[in-house]
Formats: C-alpha cells, sequence, structure tokens
C-alpha cells in the first residue's frame, strides 16, 4: 500500500527527476546483486548458454535478463540488446554502465521485419507513472516515432545460441526479419508471444516448443 501511494506521489514529479530516481534505485540494486527478474526463465539461462556464447535480448528494456547474458557469457561472449523507447533506453545503459557490463552492445531502435520508422504507445500503470513495459508498436504516426530494423539487417556472421523477444505483439514480425538466422543457427528462443500465428510460424521452421511451469514465456528448441 505504502508502496503504491510513493508511485502515486512520483507519478507528480518533473519526469527528469522521475528518470533520475529510477537511476539511482535500479543502481543501488546492481551494487546489491537484487537488480533481476521473477521470469522463470531467467534462472534457467545457464542450461542453455556458455561463455563465449553471442545473444540477442530483443525488447531488453531496463536491462534484467541483458545483465544476465553478460554475466553468464563472459568476456569472449556478446549481447545484442535492443530497446526503442529513449527514457528506457536511457535507464538501460545506465545499468549496463553501473554493472560494468563490457560485453554488451546496446541498440536504440525496435525490432520488425524491415528497416522502417513506426510509432510507440505508452500505456499507464494506475498509479499514473508511464509502463515501459507494455510499450507497443504502432502504425500511428501521433505516437512516439522510433526507428526499427529487421536482424537480418545486422548481417551477423557469428552464432546466435539465445534469442529473448519480449515486443509486445510485434513477435512474429521480429522472428520473420530474422528468418535466416533461425533457419542458420536454430538459436534458442524465449518468446512471450504465444499467438497462433508465432506457433505456426516457428513450427514450420522446424521449432518445437515448452513452457516452464507458471511461465507466460514459451521456450523454442530445435526439434530432432
Amino acid at each position: 500500500m505504502l508502496s503504491h501511494l510513493l508511485k502515486k506521489v512520483a507519478s507528480k514529479l518533473p519526469s527528469r527527476l522521475q528518470q533520475e530516481m529510477k537511476r539511482l534505485y535500479f543502481s543501488m540494486q546492481i551494487r546489491r546483486n537484487s537488480f533481476k527478474t521473477d521470469e522463470k526463465e531467467y534462472d534457467h539461462l545457464g542450461e542453455w548458454i556458455k561463455k563465449g556464447d553471442w545473444v540477442l535480448d530483443v525488447g531488453a528494456n531496463i536491462g534484467h535478463y541483458t545483465a544476465k547474458l553478460s554475466e553468464i557469457v563472459g568476456d569472449t561472449g556478446r549481447v545484442i540488446a535492443f530497446e526503442p523507447v529513449p527514457n528506457t533506453f536511457e535507464l538501460l545503459a545506465a545499468n549496463m554502465a553501473a554493472g560494468q557490463f563490457k560485453n554488451v552492445t546496446l541498440l536504440n531502435v525496435a525490432v520488425s521485419d524491415k528497416t522502417q520508422i513506426l510509432g510507440i504507445e505508452m500505456p499507464k500503470f494506475d498509479t499514473g507513472l508511464d509502463n515501459y513495459y507494455r510499450a507497443q508498436l504502432t502504425a500511428d504516426s501521433s505516437s512516439l516515432q522510433v526507428m526499427c530494423l529487421s536482424v537480418s539487417d545486422l548481417k551477423l556472421t557469428q552464432p546466435i545460441k539465445l534469442i529473448k523477444i519480449d515486443a509486445e505483439g510485434h513477435d512474429l514480425f521480429v522472428l520473420q526479419g530474422m528468418e535466416d538466422l533461425l533457419k542458420r543457427d536454430y538459436p534458442v528462443l524465449i518468446v512471450e508471444d504465444d499467438s497462433e500465428g508465432v506457433l505456426e510460424y516457428l513450427s514450420n521452421l522446424g521449432y518445437g516448443h515448452t513452457r516452464i511451469e507458471d511461465s507466460h514465456n514459451l521456450v523454442f528448441t530445435k526439434q530432432d
């Protein structure tokens, strides 16, 4: 109850002050080793990747997965993290600097099926604060405009071992924009979208899926 009240008060503060308060809070979490997410797949990442691997974090938000992936793949590995929302990207960059995650490449773009400009809508929590976790791409030109690109545009030559995708309903377009990479490397995929379109698309590429108990994500791996 107190936390909810404090967030309502914080929503009335100037946006730059809100941003600085968030930065200080996350920096404190990083120092205390409590910068984590309760998503079920988070604690299983070490089962799918190892030191030296390259991985992608699509929809990195403030970097919970990015930080954990960075720790696992180590100095000889690489994490490429994508986050389109400018304020969220600012916190992502600050968090990676605070934790000295030097094997992370940050890209302030959305991932889609092609290079384009799209709008992004920002819902709000009931406290009045912006809900960056649920930001959604839209064709509405009146929304905040962000740059989109496909993973194929990056022409990555290094094998990719795992991709986490949290694109708030845009997941199928994300996957379509990396089809050549999926067919080449068959990375493990952690995908929030469990729509019929995503399931059919990945099944046609030779993927099967499982769901960890009580998780809202699906884990896709190549079928034998």
